[in-house]
């Protein structure tokens, strides 16, 4: 793959990663991406650029404050160079046009310029400690072509939009009176305070300067730009910490702080008033910084990061399409008069994150997350799964009218299994141990013995998993039967796509009839710590989740994963139980998700040894 001048340094950063990764440069994103061979080729030639490698350098109820929470000795920043995820890269371009130019659209164009465009992959969803599920984006630091390629892309493309006129060079020069290589230097100093999230040295003005050759026409503003945005820099996170002190621990500078913690909010870079206070200093006051939180979790880019935690924290990702069958006998005959779309399962998807941000909006808890029975179907499709009339977005949304219907567990995002008429008890008995209540389980073994199970005559799904997944005598039943099979049984009264159920039609590929059967949901399932429960219903499954305190403890670790980018360790216990705590005291969702960010640890890095 042919990468021009420009990518260089990103391609010594890639290296450089990925020595540290113990990788090379391979495409780590998901099936959802396959890999793609992109020519970059922009206009204009963006300049070389200076860095070869990172450089370490009821209506809504008002916002509560912030609870700062006890901090524990230790720090936990990382100290490497961090990149941006594909959703934090967008979002630093649209803050860098509307600091320097007014226009409505430019945020939808950068979107689809950034993924439909330049082709930017998708990040991998990383689970720092290896296991099978459950990872995050921002924890995937892989560097490869096809970003590189797609920053690129995208870097001579938006500059030349930005400096699409006259008029919008003049703008974004502003009022200068002086030369012009002064007006240059002041619009890539303020250009590159955006972008690069810290005050640009006197040096660095001068190599970005020099690339525009001493004019300051439409020409030499897109090369600056684009230059600027394919650096490094504004891909990577770098944090020193102050120079000053001593111990393990040092705090973060004020610019260093405004990105980590605009980052962390808002899936963004800082704004004009977040720059202005780190700058000043002033950010690094308690008063301040508190101020500037509140400020933050009202602003709705809060709420766009929050709906995307727990989007990957629940996995509502793996739902597939739900349409991917429709034209199968088999799967027409199941799903009857209903035929889903293929915005059905974004809808399923949206639902959960709608339900997550309404109870936000009102101050609501953790717990109501888990136990909130509102319809936010904005789609005819979903509300007839649901059976509730279609949500307008605004007004109350209306509640379910199944009894069955009692919450996050019972939510079409998390039961459908997409296109599928049958549905798979062991991925949802999985999704509950291990998403919802971070249970410890062993991983899967190839045993080659249940190839014997008897799979004859008219079954239920339930009998078909229990004849494979509990022989007697194999490798696999202890684990299901004991273990994971109640969790999936349990919710046997949810049919494939998510609709209630009391029986089970059983039919052969052609979609014919064989057979139908009561649906059986009785179970003994058990949590670690608590004593094993008998039960047959969501609602009895939900309310065990619910009392065994292990939805906040589950919340806790994986909010601590997603705020530091790497799994926790034995001196972690007193960040996350405090986290724990805090939820199970019923805090509101705004305060639980400013909880990282009160705290020291949140604020310094390990100091690096000499």
């Amino acid at each position: 793959m042919r990468i021009s001048a420009i990518s260089g340094g990103l391609v010594a950063a890639a290296l450089l990663l990925s020595a540290c990764n113990g990788g090379d440069d391979t495409d780590t994103t998901t099936g959802q991406n396959p890999p793609v061979a992109v020519t970059p080729t922009p206009t204009p030639t963006p300049a070389p650029d200076p860095h070869g490698q990172p450089t370490p350098s009821a209506p809504p109820a008002a916002t509560p404050t912030p609870t700062p929470v006890a901090a524990s000795p230790g720090c936990y920043g990382a100290t490497f160079p961090r990149r941006l995820t594909r959703a934090q890269f967008t979002n630093a371009l649209i803050e860098l046009s509307s600091s320097l130019v007014t226009d409505a659209g430019a945020a939808a164009r950068i979107q689809q310029l950034v993924i439909d465009t330049a082709q930017f992959p998708l990040d991998a969803s990383i689970n720092p400690d290896s296991s099978r599920h459950q990872g995050y984006w921002r924890l995937d630091q892989t560097l490869n072509s096809r970003q590189v390629s797609a920053i690129h892309t995208t870097a001579g493309k938006l500059a030349a939009d930005l400096a699409g006129s006259d008029a919008r060079v003049s703008a974004m020069l502003g009022n200068c009176t002086g030369s012009a290589d002064d007006c240059m230097r002041a619009f890539i100093r303020k250009a590159g305070r955006v972008l690069f999230r810290q005050p640009l040295s006197d040096a660095e003005v001068e190599v970005y300067r020099k690339a525009a050759g001493g004019a300051a026409d439409r020409a030499a503003v897109t090369k600056v730009l684009a230059t600027m945005i394919a650096s490094p820099k504004a891909y990577f996170v770098v944090e020193k910490g102050v120079s000053t002190g001593t111990g393990n621990c040092t705090a973060l500078t004020g610019p260093e702080l405004a990105t980590r913690l605009a980052l962390h909010l808002w899936d963004s870079v800082p704004d004009a008033s977040l720059i202005a206070d780190a700058d000043s200093g002033a950010l690094l006051k308690p008063e301040v910084y508190n101020a500037q939180v509140a400020r933050m979790l009202k602003d709705p880019r809060a709420d766009a990061a929050m709906r995307s935690f727990f989007r990957q924290w629940l996995r509502l990702d793996e739902l597939v399409a739900m349409d991917g069958k429709v034209g199968d006998p088999k799967f027409d005959a199941f799903a009857g008069g209903f035929k889903p779309l293929a915005t059905t399962r974004d809808a399923a998807i949206n639902d959960v994150l709608d339900m997550v941000s309404y109870v936000a909006s009102r101050n609501g808890s953790l717990q109501q997350v888990l136990t909130d029975r509102h319809s936010f179907a904005r789609t005819a499709d979903l509300a007839a799964l649901y059976k509730t009339s279609v949500w307008d977005g605004s007004s109350a949304p209306p509640t379910f009218t199944e009894p069955q219907r009692v919450g996050l567990m019972t939510r079409i995002g998390l039961v459908a299994n997409g296109s599928s008429d049958t549905t798979l008890p062991i991925s949802r008995g999985i999704r509950v141990l291990s998403a919802l209540t971070c249970q410890a389980l062993p991983a899967p073994v190839m045993d080659q013995s249940n190839k014997a199970a008897d799979l004859s005559g008219v079954l239920t799904t339930r009998e078909r998993v229990q004849r494979i997944t509990q022989m007697e005598g194999t490798s696999c039943v202890q684990c299901h039967q004991q273990l994971i099979n109640p969790w999936g049984f349990v919710l046997e009264g949810f049919d494939a796509l998510g609709r209630v159920r009391t029986s089970e039609v059983v039919r052969n590929d052609n979609g014919s009839v064989m057979g139908e059967k009561p649906i059986d949901s009785a179970v003994v399932a058990s949590l670690s710590g608590m004593a094993s429960r008998s039960m047959s219903s969501a609602a009895q499954a939900q309310q065990y989740v619910l009392e065994s305190g292990h939805f906040e403890r589950c919340f806790a670790k994986n909010y601590f994963r997603y705020a530091f980018g790497r799994t926790d360790v034995e001196t972690d216990a007193a960040v996350i139980e405090a986290i724990r705590q805090q939820a199970a005291s019923g805090a509101n969702l705004r305060s639980l998700f400013a909880a990282v960010v009160m705290r020291d640890e949140f604020k310094s890095i390990r100091r690096e040894q000499p």
